[in-house]
């Protein structure tokens, strides 16, 4: 599956090439791709940085443009062993207790133990972590985060089109009979959908009840 044809699939199924129906297709897909990140959040939404530094003095963090929710914060030490990598887990805080908690943050400087989420689009164009205390070293840090994926004509594929190809076209197929008003067809594509859902879910539990059983054996 890709973009193109999930939204040939979509018209297919409804039985509607019309420019109205057309338009909102996007919609839809969007619709279902966040009803999935809802309800499935372990298929694959987690994604982590690559390993980047902090600038010293500044304590605000650019957010990927396809985070949706933070996970952890991870900062490592500066090395002392060569051998080995220290690092600690900042702890996560309001905006409103980091900004107390470290007010001077132009003229002091330590090391970072708490972050915050900014994410008011409507005062900045792009969120932001907010670091406190401000960074007195270019500390190496790894995000741990919640994606969602970029999908559209310019970005076709992504895991779920190659993963889960079903529960993504009756997701979206759910969306379109909802529009609709397609009362026959509603109940049929949301039993669908629960149905792959359910399917999915099992076999995530099944793979990490087996990963854990290997360990235990090792």
């Amino acid at each position: 599956m890709d973009y193109n044809s999930l939204v040939a699939q979509i018209q297919q199924y409804a039985n509607r090439t019309d420019q109205r129906f057309s338009d909102v297709i996007p919609d839809f897909i969007n619709q279902g791709i966040n009803r999935i990140y809802s309800e499935a959040k372990n298929i694959g939404f987690e994604k982590t940085t690559d390993p980047f530094q902090l600038v010293i003095a500044e304590n605000q963090v650019l957010k990927p443009a396809d985070w949706k929710e933070t996970i952890s914060f991870l900062l490592f030490l500066p090395n002392i062993d060569a051998t080995k990598r220290y690092a600690i887990t900042l702890l996560p805080r309001s905006y409103e207790f980091c900004t107390t908690y470290w007010t001077q943050t132009s003229f002091r400087t330590a090391q970072p133990k708490f972050y915050s989420e900014f994410n008011a689009k409507e005062i900045i164009p792009q969120p932001f972590w907010y670091i406190a205390p401000t960074p007195d070293q270019e500390y190496s840090v790894q995000i741990k985060y919640l994606a969602m994926p970029q999908f559209d004509a310019q970005h076709p594929t992504n895991f779920l089109t190659y993963g889960y190809p079903n529960l993504l076209l009756y997701s979206c197929l759910l969306e379109a009979a909802i529009f609709l008003k397609d009362d026959e067809r509603v109940p049929v594509f949301e039993s669908y959908y629960n149905r792959a859902l359910q399917n999915i879910n099992r076999d995530t539990v099944e793979r990490y009840t087996d990963r854990t059983s290997q360990r235990s054996k090792d």
